[in-house]
């Protein structure tokens, strides 16, 4: 079970619940075993949570890799990697995140609200590249 004490909560996100699914449903979109249609059982058995991290930084997750039916290894990978790479604490575990039947609605927006954060100015959001800048060196 998801516990609320558990998260740092010293930042709170402005995003709002409908904004944070539709941009999720966008990162998420197009991934093997995936289908974003909500803010809690979507994400129960970690692949969403895996190809939000995995659309960011390919090299950190080995999508196709993952089993669909370890809820517990996945929502760990997803876990550990963004706490290590991106200083996103976990809400929980993945052996609790199997166990539960469906992820607490509150704690996953506080969790995927810290991704948007993360992530929502980074090039591969913005749905376009940044200007590829050279110099010219006269001589």
């Amino acid at each position: 079970m998801l516990h609320a004490d558990r998260l740092f909560l010293s930042v709170e996100s402005e995003v709002h619940p409908g904004r944070l699914l539709n941009w999720c449903q966008r990162q998420t979109h197009g991934y093997k075993g995936v289908d974003v249609t909500n803010l809690a059982s979507s994400w129960r058995n970690g692949l969403a949570l895996c190809a939000l991290i995995h659309r960011q930084k390919p090299e950190l997750i080995d999508y196709d890799s993952l089993n669909e039916e370890d809820v517990a290894g996945n929502n760990q990978l997803a876990f550990d990697v963004a706490e290590r790479e991106f200083g996103i604490q976990p809400v929980t575990t993945g052996k609790e995140m199997a166990a539960d039947s469906q992820p607490d609605k509150l704690l996953m927006v506080l969790y995927l609200s810290k991704f948007y954060e993360a992530f929502r100015n980074l090039p591969a959001n913005k749905g376009r590249l940044l200007p590829h800048r050279t110099t010219k060196i006269l001589t």
